[in-house]
């Protein structure tokens, strides 16, 4: 991807307010290394009971998320997905799935850990629920 697809990119990551607390760099350094991509209506981004191998962020779209085949949330643009399974290594605990095409950057187990280890406030808004459900 070229370096203005990256800034574009991280323009649109800081209009979300998931990423508010970040700097223009955390943002470039998040587009650059991940995986901007698209995937159609329905879907399945995450299986639940599966092991974590990535995350996304939802740039435009909507996506449900179901535990045992019952509806609990729908996100949209600005969520983050699937973060919680890597950064604790546990199984998936839900399953999500696109309602309507989405606009994502996916980040695989590498890129993520890369992104926490260098970036502290990328840290913070990545796992901003894990936090909450600790705190």
């Amino acid at each position: 991807m070229r370096s203005a697809d990256h800034r574009d990119l991280a323009r649109r990551l800081a209009a979300l307010p998931a990423f508010e607390g970040c700097t223009e760099k955390d943002l470039e350094d998040l587009a650059r290394h991940s995986y901007h991509s698209s995937v159609p209506a329905h879907w399945p981004l995450i299986h639940q009971d599966t092991p974590a191998d990535a995350c996304y962020v939802i740039l435009d779209g909507s996506a449900v998320v179901r535990i045992d085949g019952h509806d609990v949330a729908t996100l949209g643009s600005g969520s983050i997905v699937g973060e919680v399974a890597l950064a604790t290594g546990r199984l998936r605990n839900a399953t999500v799935t696109s309602v309507e095409p989405l606009d994502l950057l996916h980040l695989d187990v590498a890129q993520f850990r890369d992104l926490l280890d260098r970036r502290p406030s990328l840290r913070a808004s990545l796992l901003a629920r894990l936090t909450a459900a600790t705190a």
